[in-house]
């Protein structure tokens, strides 16, 4: 029996491109599923007015950061904007999987794949993206979502190279995908791979 293999928690990792709606997807799912958490992530970004220190993320300085780098305390790390750092807690992971929790997390590719080789039995990955019968109707789709609130035009470009090169092809790795073309949809979509998995994994979560 391997070390995983003792662990009886579950992490769902939701992966994409901005602008396919990870984040909202996850919020409902938050909120349906009262027993499933967020996996509390680090980051050097300001916390906004909607969150909550250790909640959605442990807020810290870069200097800081750089601390938890060198003290090997992150299970991966990066510089996903210029001057925005994130990085995965290895403690945080560590001890909601041998507590037998349930979380959730929206992380980048390369965290994932991270997450995944280390815990390869209790991490689902669930990709998200937008329609499209190829991967141009896609980035269409993402730039008029990005476009359309209004995040600054240099950030899109770099959001959308990375869909192109990194985000987009890692599909295929997942366990599942959803295909956001509308929310209400994609929500309930999601919510029934998370109650199946929780089934098969006899977690006893109630849905609200």
């Amino acid at each position: 029996m391997t070390a995983t293999e003792k662990l009886s928690g579950v992490i769902f990792v939701m992966i994409g491109p901005g602008g396919a709606g990870k984040n909202a997807i996850m919020k409902a799912i938050i909120s349906a599923f009262p027993a499933i958490k967020q996996l509390a992530t680090a980051t050097t970004r300001p916390m906004r007015a909607d969150e909550k220190q250790g909640r959605e993320h442990l807020f810290v300085s870069e200097q800081a950061f750089r601390t938890m780098i060198s003290n090997n305390e992150l299970l991966e790390h990066q510089e996903v904007t210029p001057g925005k750092f994130y990085g995965i807690p290895r403690r945080t992971v560590a001890e909601a999987l041998a507590a037998g929790a349930a979380r959730i997390a929206d992380i980048e590719v390369l965290g994932a794949i991270e997450l995944a080789a280390a815990y390869p039995l209790n991490v689902v990955q669930v990709f998200v993206t937008a329609p499209g019968r190829d991967i141009a109707e896609q980035l269409a789709l993402l730039e008029a979502r990005m476009r359309g609130r209004a995040d600054e035009a240099t950030d899109i470009e770099r959001r959308l190279e990375r869909a192109r090169t990194l985000e987009l092809p890692y599909r295929a790795r997942c366990d599942y995908t959803v295909v956001n073309d509308d929310l209400a949809r994609a929500i309930e979509s999601t919510s029934a791979i998370i109650s199946r998995e929780l089934a098969e994994r006899r977690f006893q979560v109630a849905r609200l």
